[in-house]
């Protein structure tokens, strides 16, 4: 009689779950439906072990998202003791290029100061700096070394080739450093899980990322739910690109883990920036309505 009650209760929470999962999939097609764009999202809930994905299998580049993934290789060497945080890096006035988005180089239009790698690390990933992001990869040794980590990991569907200069350089180098949103979500548990980084450095980064200032995600969901976040961007003529991954934790422990890319958008920059907030919106309130049952 016990057997028969537990198999009934699995079933009643697994068809509650994939419920679930099928509202948040057709409220997110609905956001997409029309968009002049490629979309892809891939979610997991920590609560109930679902996950749910659309184009999850899809090459996106990553643009600004490939900072995660480079500074959790600068934090493993960290931890290894080959860096230290404290550590006082050079940055010279030929390390600020001028035509990028660089937060240091507009504090520091000189140059040729001093900082220690954990201001470095939190430019590059708060402010998600480019010129920070490229003084990282010249102190790991350049971009094969990240693919190394990546691999590391386990991980075939992401692959950084480029710098950020060099991705500046034509609109197609972007798609040389890409990503799928199902293995970016895959990248993500191993961080939150603790899996890949000390607690110490996986606490600093979580920090980091808790205060990035770019992106929408945020935008349209409750001030109460904690988003520790990597956004990527780029804007060219006809064909845009905007990515967000990251982790949401709401009330009473529920967490959430999202990944969002748009490319090849001929939509404007605000239309997409609004599809990753409304699709945030969607993930929040299905949510939000699991944990008031």
């Amino acid at each position: 009689m016990k057997k028969v009650i537990s198999c009934l209760i699995f079933i009643l929470i697994s068809s509650f779950t994939f419920a679930q999962a099928d509202g948040i999939r057709r409220e997110i097609s609905k956001i997409i439906k029309g968009k002049r764009a490629t979309i892809g999202v891939s979610i997991y809930d920590y609560k109930t072990g679902s996950a749910l994905n659309i184009n999850g299998g899809k090459h996106f580049p990553m643009q600004s998202v490939f900072k995660f993934p480079i500074v959790l290789n600068v934090l493993n060497e960290v931890d290894k003791g080959k860096m230290s945080l404290n550590d006082s890096i050079f940055v010279s006035s030929k390390d600020l290029l001028p035509d990028t988005w660089s937060p240091i180089r507009d504090k520091y239009p000189q140059g040729n100061i001093k900082m220690p790698l954990s201001e470095i690390i939190r430019y590059t990933i708060s402010q998600s700096d480019n010129n920070g992001c490229d003084i990282l990869l010249h102190l790991l040794g350049g971009t094969s070394t990240v693919n190394r980590y990546i691999r590391s990991l386990g991980l075939t569907d992401m692959t950084v080739k480029k710098t950020e200069a060099e991705q500046h350089l034509t609109p197609s180098a972007q798609f040389y450093n890409w990503t799928t949103p199902n293995c970016a979500i895959q990248l993500l548990r191993l961080f939150y899980e603790e899996k890949i980084l000390s607690p110490d450095s996986r606490n600093f980064l979580w920090k980091t990322m808790v205060e990035t200032s770019t992106g929408s995600v945020k935008s349209e969901i409750p001030q109460d739910v904690i988003v520790a976040h990597k956004t990527g961007s780029a804007f060219f003529p006809g064909s845009n690109v905007v990515n967000d991954i990251g982790v949401m934790q709401m009330p009473y422990n529920h967490t959430i883990l999202y990944a969002i890319f748009i490319m090849n958008s001929k939509e404007s920059k605000e239309t997409n920036y609004q599809v990753i907030a409304d699709i945030a919106k969607v993930i929040c309130q299905q949510k939000t309505s699991e944990i008031a049952k």
